[in-house]
């Protein structure tokens, strides 16, 4: 298991409040397609505003290398 709080992204092409509606699994899968070398083990999330509209950050903390 790894931490590296280098692991941002921003959540492009998603309602983030239908985001947070998915389960953990749905939720962790979405994040995931990001980061496809990775199995994210744990996250934190924001909300962010990009340009007057609300975005989600995703920050990987614990993580697996696939």
């Amino acid at each position: 298991m790894k931490s590296n709080e280098a692991f941002v992204k921003v959540l492009e092409g998603f309602e983030p409040f239908d985001l947070l509606r998915c389960s953990k699994d749905a939720f962790y899968e979405v994040v995931g397609q990001y980061f496809p070398n990775l199995t994210i083990l744990n996250m934190e999330l924001d909300f962010v505003v990009v340009d007057g509209e609300v975005m989600i950050k995703a920050k990987i903390i614990e993580y697996e290398e696939s």
